[in-house]
Parts: C-alpha cells; structure tokens; sequence
C-alpha cells in the first residue's frame, strides 16, 4: 500500500506543479484587468472615450477559476482551517474513526456538488458570458475541476494515512508541495 501511495504521490506533485504555473498566470492576468480597469476609471476616461468594459468581467471569472485550482494545493498542504479541540483529546483510534468519518463525509459532499455541478454546466451549455462571450461550460465548470482533483487528494492522503507513512489530520505536515524526497519527509 505504501508503493500504491508514493505512485500516487509522484501524479499529485506533477499535478500541483501543473496547477502552480495555472495559478500564477491567472494572478497575472487577474491583476492585469483590476489594474487597468483602474487605469480606465481614474486616468484613461478623463482623456479619452475608449473604454475596456471586459475588465470587470475577466477579473471575476479569473478569480473564481483561481479559487478552485488553489483548493487541491491548500488541502494537500494542510492549510485549510481546521480545529483541533476534538481531534487532539481522543486516542489513536478515536482519531481514525474521526478521521475517516470526516474523509467520507468530504467525499459525499464533493460527489453532491460535483453532480449539481455538472448539471448547472448542462443547463448552461448555450450561454455566453455578456462581454468576453466566454462559453458557459468553461465558465461554470471549475467548481468540477477543483471537486474532481481534491478527491484526488483526499484519496491519495486516505492511502497514505492506511499504510501507516501519513497521520491522521497531520498529513499537510508531510505532504507539503513541493515534497523534498519520494520517502515523504519534510524538511
């Protein structure tokens, strides 16, 4: 089971890899709009007629395609809030029940939203975003996406919490991105 969890590790680094360059372009291009929409209030307006209108609606959909391929990265490190106050009082055993009740429970909401999610995608295939014209399957799909790939992670920590290499609710202490070494052991 170890091996299985160190495969699936090495696909969750290439991934988040993936993801961080995804991120950083759309920080880039996301603050690009704001600012020059800010140009266009402040500055541009005052001088000229010409308008940038998409602004306002890049920065939005950016941001909430940016929210949801940050969200595998944030559970893989741990870095999701979380309380301790239950967890830190029960024994080994009481953490696993706790934790694998909590893991399906994570794993049933995201099976609910994913399903919900694509039936929104389905039911808004024909619509174009007002300005950009962006289609509507990419603009209400990454609710997916990010559900899709945080399974993922869920997944490979659960196998890494079973054979023994993760600790239950202290699996972001050694998964942070990017690992150091393939034996999972943080710096």
């Amino acid at each position: 089971m170890k091996k299985l969890y160190y495969g699936l590790n090495k696909i969750s680094n290439a991934i988040c890899r993936i993801l961080t360059i995804l991120i950083v372009g759309i920080v880039i291009i996301n603050a690009g709009s704001v600012f020059l929409q800010v140009l266009n209030r402040y500055i541009i307006v005052k001088i000229s007629d010409f308008s940038f209108p998409w602004t306002e609606e890049l920065a939005r959909y950016s941001m909430i395609w940016l929210c949801y391929l940050a969200l595998p990265i944030v559970y893989r490190e741990g870095s999701m809030a979380q309380l301790d106050l239950v967890f830190d009082r029960l024994g080994k055993k009481g953490k696993m029940v706790l934790y694998i009740l909590t893991r399906i429970l994570c794993l049933v909401f995201i099976a609910v939203a994913v399903y919900y999610g694509i039936y929104i995608v389905q039911t808004r295939m024909m619509f174009k975003s007002s300005i950009l014209r962006a289609p509507g399957y990419t603009l209400y799909s990454a609710p997916i996406f990010g559900c899709v790939v945080m399974t993922y992670e869920i997944i490979t920590e659960m196998i890494g919490v079973f054979s023994g290499v993760l600790e239950p609710f202290y699996a972001g202490g050694k998964r942070q991105y990017p690992e150091p070494e393939e034996g999972g052991e943080s710096r």
